[in-house]
């Protein structure tokens, strides 16, 4: 398994291309497929992040920062253990990983100073994306698939609006939340839009507790 380890403005970053097997990576669209389907997701960036600012009048405007569709999984299963998505992504729980993390950047111990993992799944499909923001964690880990062939183009992860992470099939990454990010729009053909042959995110969130 490789680990890539980047930088941007002293930020660490780590992502991997080979995290979750083919199959796994499977389970996990089904599943989310499953949920789209099922009329699950949550609209318009429903619990997102927002932006207050005043408007020419002087009136106060809360504007969403997200256009995602999204849903917590932890919500929506009393048992994780009924979840592919939530068996498969809770191996970032291992202490040997952890462990490595640590090794490649010391910010990473505070996954064993926090260890209570909740869990976001997302759906962005024609033109929707995620404006810059930073989360309410410590550390932030996202996995990324789609169905294969990949439909759309764009869909990118932008950091401190200098490092861009290409959406790629399979990829994990792992980075401290108060890191100021962003989902580039993603691109679909017109008769490729509604689908389900967008840009899934499976994010979990690390905070305190255990």
């Amino acid at each position: 398994m490789e680990f890539k380890l980047s930088t941007v403005n002293k930020i660490p970053i780590v992502y991997t291309d080979n995290f979750h097997s083919d199959e796994e990576i499977n389970l996990m669209y089904a599943e989310a497929e499953k949920i789209r389907k099922l009329g699950l997701l949550n609209k318009g960036g429903s619990g997102g992040a927002h932006k207050r600012y005043k408007n020419d009048k002087g009136e106060e405007v809360k504007e969403s920062l997200a256009q995602n569709q999204t849903i917590f999984m932890d919500r929506l299963y009393r048992d994780p253990r009924v979840s592919d998505l939530l068996n498969i992504t809770g191996k970032v729980q291992d202490k040997k990983l952890i462990d490595y993390l640590i090794s490649l950047h010391p910010y990473f111990v505070t996954l064993l100073q926090n260890r209570r993992y909740s869990s976001l799944l997302s759906y962005y499909d024609k033109e929707q994306q995620y404006k810059a923001h930073m989360d309410s964690a410590f550390v932030t880990i996202l996995h990324w698939f789609y169905k294969e062939p990949k439909a759309f183009t764009g869909g990118e992860f932008l950091i401190e609006d200098k490092l861009k992470i290409d959406c790629v099939r399979g990829r994990t990454v792992w980075m401290p939340s108060w890191a100021l990010h962003a989902v580039l729009p993603v691109v679909m053909p017109k008769d490729k839009q509604g689908l389900g042959l967008g840009r899934y995110t499976l994010t979990q969130f690390v905070t305190q507790g255990e």
